[in-house]
């Protein structure tokens, strides 16, 4: 899907990757899960187009287990991942999750009629030879400049870019579900979180784009970046004022959350991201 001149829209409705194209080169910002690595890479050839950059926002299953199959595709592209994430994908404890998330994603792909094109990996994505994306940096594609920030409280090694009044925001406003407002995801710290989404805010993008279920743009795209900042206050001001017992809060947020699109996830995942959040949220009060 054409998003403007420059960017183009690939993936599917779960899962969207982003090409950014210059005079001279051209960006993927996202790398997806393996289940769609063959639709993707199908979408860039009917394009017309081999990427010269590959960058992974953030070190989660469902935005890194598709980055070994683009590799291979494109050997040639330079990887660039943000500190921290090549760290992340190699802990033992995270690579295995990765690998089984893989795995019940490209299931999950088929319940929602959507054809896995090849089996989940088996191993996880080789970081080896990356770039790594220390502090804000400039891509230079010819004519256009893509900017790369990493930034926190979701997950380490998160990158948000930019290019012109359009922001890739990956995970960092939540999970998105369209009518339902935004799912916050501040897994590695609320204070942090609250930042980025500042950030976020003070660039006043026309056009906003999470890295699941589709951009928003122009007036939804501020009224998206205002309702995930509401959307983290309200989940931490329910977690601090809350009477019920830590099992009852559970049990309550995971019938809430484990819903239509999040179902793309184990449940068993879905449920310890909602337990992260609750101890998040006590931190941040605290």
């Amino acid at each position: 899907m054409p998003l403007s001149e420059r960017v183009t829209v690939l993936g599917n409705h779960f899962i969207n990757l982003f090409l950014v194209a210059g005079d001279k080169e051209t960006a993927l910002f996202e790398t997806g899960i393996s289940g769609i690595t063959d639709a993707v890479i199908s979408q860039l050839e009917a394009l017309g187009v081999t990427p010269d950059y590959l960058i992974l926002s953030h070190p989660h299953s469902d935005h890194a287990t598709g980055l070994p199959g683009l590799m291979a595709r494109f050997p040639d592209a330079v990887v660039l991942a943000g500190a921290g994430a090549r760290e992340f994908i190699t802990h033992p404890r995270a690579g295995l999750l990765m690998l089984a998330e893989d795995a019940f994603m490209s299931k999950g792909l088929l319940h929602w009629g959507i054809t896995p094109g090849r089996p989940p990996i088996d191993t996880v994505p080789d970081l080896s030879n990356a770039r790594i994306v220390k502090e804000a940096t400039i891509l230079d594609l010819g004519g256009i400049t893509l900017d790369l920030t990493p930034v926190s409280g979701h997950s380490p090694g998160n990158i948000i870019a930019s290019i012109q009044d359009i922001v890739f925001c990956s995970d960092s406003l939540g999970f998105h579900f369209p009518g339902r407002g935004f799912w916050p995801l501040f897994f590695t710290g609320a204070k942090a979180y609250l930042s980025t989404l500042a950030y976020i805010q003070n660039l006043a993008p026309a056009i906003i784009c999470p890295a699941h279920l589709g951009p928003l743009k122009n007036e939804t795209a501020a009224q998206g970046i205002q309702a995930a900042i509401e959307a983290t206050h309200s989940f931490i001001n329910r977690v601090t004022r809350t009477r019920l017992s830590d099992q009852e809060l559970f049990a309550q947020l995971l019938e809430e959350s484990y819903r239509d699109e999040f179902t793309l996830y184990t449940k068993e995942n879905i449920a310890n991201c909602n337990q992260l959040l609750v101890k998040r949220a006590r931190q941040f009060a605290s």
